[in-house]
């Protein structure tokens, strides 16, 4: 009887445990809804802003023609698109971030004022296109979203200006942007060029590294920057004032030439840049906590389990059911309030409140304030360990696991010399 009584207060607090992870997981799809609304709100701010801005150019282009014969002896006439990159690319960057809202969702935008500078030379061009007519000569540019362009701009292209077309003549290279008319001739082999552009965007900017050397400096007041893509900084210094970052790609580091023909290659795989990163993701840190959820449960009714051992109080399985709620509250609490404070402090704040609950109504079931503290210090390590471990990041895996041995083994070393055939004893419910 004895064994049968013990056994069943573990089922019945295994089953409420399992119960307990049904409000656990609707909690977790609520985090994923309020994170669909941010996001949501970030989409609705870009409509009448931009979005994320791949920035690239110049490619020169050839059209040229040439008549052909077949083997009967009829002529047909061939077109053909020659590509030709950049020598040397140069990107010079002043990124200047601005915050907005919509309802409680802080939004980071930004306008980047973009110095484009570099040459080409045409030696290989002019061999490739050698015996053929020249139909038209262009340079393209990439910008991902054309509302960002905030001001006319003009290319310099050898010191004299043209003027830019919104839309490209070919994508044969490059997906969305503007292009320019430019003249060249066999007698010149090298052409400069520069250009300002003032682009607005949302949270990423990249760069395509077009150029046999491509040199990329962005500076910025913004002090939280994710550095991504193809290729990371080759140097950048972050601090309280902002950032700044330089990268540095040649020719042997990409996956295409510097001369073809057509679309034979693409170059967007090779984007790289920086993302101007909101200091504190809630959602994403309110998930991350949702997912110890199970762990705290456990670790808890282990407690009142231990309590129901040595000290020898019946607990009723509505009462762990109500805890269990409470513990669940928690993380309602936490992303409630993290949409208007830090996360830090939300997480304070809910653990406190939970904790000031629980203890208090321990303390009134049971009329012992040695219960009440114990239970009250076993919840302040509990949070705070998951707190640790979330801070942790790249270690919360090893941390977690080690805490938890540590917890095991203690609860096996002081109830190594229980006999649980004679533990709660009926007659004591």
């Amino acid at each position: 009887m004895k064994k049968e009584s013990i056994t069943l207060r573990i089922i019945l607090i295994a089953a409420i445990i399992l119960i307990l992870l049904i409000p656990l997981f609707m909690i977790q799809s609520l985090i994923e809804e309020r994170q669909a609304f941010r996001d949501e709100a970030i989409r609705e701010v870009s409509k009448g802003w931009a979005g994320n801005q791949i920035v690239s150019g110049p490619v020169l282009s050839v059209l040229s023609s040439k008549e052909e014969k077949t083997n009967d002896g009829k002529t047909y006439i061939t077109n053909l698109q020659t590509n030709l990159l950049p020598e040397i690319l140069n990107y010079d960057v002043e990124l200047v971030p601005e915050k907005r809202s919509l309802g409680i969702y802080e939004i980071v935008l930004y306008r980047a004022k973009i110095k484009l500078s570099g040459a080409f030379k045409t030696e290989d061009l002019n061999k490739a296109i050698k015996g053929r007519k020249i139909q038209e000569t262009f340079v393209s540019f990439n910008l991902s979203d054309l509302r960002g362009m905030q001001k006319d701009s003009q290319l310099k292209w050898n010191e004299l200006n043209h003027n830019l077309i919104a839309g490209l003549k070919s994508n044969n290279v490059l997906n969305n942007g503007f292009h320019s008319v430019v003249p060249i001739d066999e007698k010149n082999n090298l052409y400069s060029f520069e250009m300002d552009l003032l682009v607005n965007g949302l949270d990423n900017l990249e760069f395509l590294p077009i150029g046999k050397t491509t040199d990329v400096t962005v500076k910025s007041i913004w002090n939280n920057p994710s550095f991504a893509g193809a290729y990371l900084p080759t140097f950048r210094k972050v601090n309280e004032a902002g950032f700044t970052a330089n990268w540095t790609v040649n020719y042997f580091n990409r996956a295409f030439p510097q001369l073809w023909n057509e679309n034979a290659y693409r170059v967007f795989p090779s984007a790289f840049g920086v993302k101007l990163l909101v200091p504190v993701d809630e959602y994403q840190k309110t998930m991350r906590t949702s997912k110890y959820g199970i762990m705290i449960i456990v670790l808890t009714f282990l407690s009142f389990f231990m309590i129901e051992l040595f000290g020898k109080k019946a607990i009723h399985p509505i009462q762990y059911l109500l805890i269990g709620l409470t513990l669940i509250i928690f993380y309602s609490l936490l992303l409630a309030i993290s949409e208007y404070l830090s996360f830090d402090i939300s997480y304070l704040i809910s653990a406190l409140l939970v904790i000031l609950l629980i203890s208090f109504y321990v303390l009134s079931v049971y009329k012992s304030s040695r219960i009440g503290a114990v239970i009250f210090s076993a919840l302040a390590v509990f949070y705070g360990l998951m707190y640790t471990i979330l801070q942790l990041q790249d270690y919360s895996l090893l941390a977690g696991n080690i805490a938890l041995f540590v917890l095991l083994a203690s609860v096996m070393f002081f109830t190594r010399k229980i006999n649980w055939f004679d533990v709660l004893n009926p007659k004591t419910n």
